[in-house]
């Protein structure tokens, strides 16, 4: 992960990365029909993820913010509270003059400040690392619909160069009724409808969207093997220009992701 900006022609970016956890690629192609519709139309691209193992929330976590296998960062386990990562995307955006913002769950939190999160005190503490904003929550169930409202009031308020939009509705409902259920392929539904207000928002305040998840779910309402329906994951581009699959190569590996985010917003910047 380079920590200079590229010769680029291309005009400067900005970005959101939504974060839906827990949500299956399969459940994603069925069942969420704006995205759907943003790929026939041609203003998306889609490709399916493995994602890294053990197909954990943390370890996963840590994976998309440093772009490093858990067996290399050494988180490989959710219960590893309040340890720390080394260098993330948000330290190179810092260290080439962008600002993130952050609402996502409390796990985000004590990756990037290394220590155990406490609900009074750190509800909108920021970690460092270039965050100028933040909003943690810290109940599995908290509503989409509020974090994306938590998101947007950072984005307005903080005009980021990088938003990281974590939604957690997907994984709860895995875990509550299995990944089979129709209660998780309603949470996936919903967010839909959510992203379908949402994104145009972000579209028409020039930020790009890339829309992906750290890992599936399983039948039995758990994850963190290596079987198919705990591994695959979406990953879909939502340019706010158009743009061709030639012009943006995803990333083909979730190991992957952070490197092409860092790219595409260090384009046409100087450090």
């Amino acid at each position: 992960m380079s920590a200079k900006a590229p010769a680029h022609p291309n005009a400067q970016h900005k970005l959101v990365l939504l974060l839906p956890d827990g949500l299956r690629d399969d459940t994603a192609r069925g069942y969420m029909g704006y995205l759907q519709a943003m790929l026939e139309a041609g203003r998306a691209s889609w490709s399916t993820l493995s994602c890294e193992l053990p197909s954990l929330s943390r370890p996963l976590y840590a994976t998309l913010i440093t772009g490093q296998r858990p067996l290399d960062h050494g988180i490989i386990s959710n219960a590893q509270p309040g340890q720390r990562v080394a260098a993330t995307l948000f330290d190179c955006l810092d260290e080439n003059g962008l600002r993130s913002a952050v609402a996502a769950y409390h796990w985000f939190y004590e990756l990037l400040a290394g220590e155990v999160f406490e609900p009074l005190r750190h509800r909108h503490a920021l970690p460092g690392r270039g965050v100028v904003g933040a909003s943690w929550y810290f109940e599995d169930e908290y509503p989409d619909s509020h974090l994306l409202a938590d998101a947007e009031h950072l984005r307005a308020l903080h005009q980021p160069d990088f938003l990281l939009v974590h939604p957690m509705g997907p994984d709860h409902a895995g875990h509550q009724h299995g990944g089979e259920s129709t209660a998780y392929a309603l949470s996936a539904r919903k967010l839909d409808m959510l992203l379908a207000h949402a994104v145009p928002a972000w579209h028409a305040q020039g930020y790009d969207v890339l829309l992906t998840s750290d890992h599936g779910m399983h039948a039995d309402r758990m994850h963190g093997g290596p079987l198919r329906e705990e591994r695959e994951v979406p990953l879909v581009w939502l340019p706010h220009r158009q743009e061709s699959q030639a012009e943006t190569p995803l990333p083909q590996r979730q190991i992957d992701v952070c490197g092409f985010m860092v790219e595409r917003l260090l384009q046409g910047r100087r450090s």
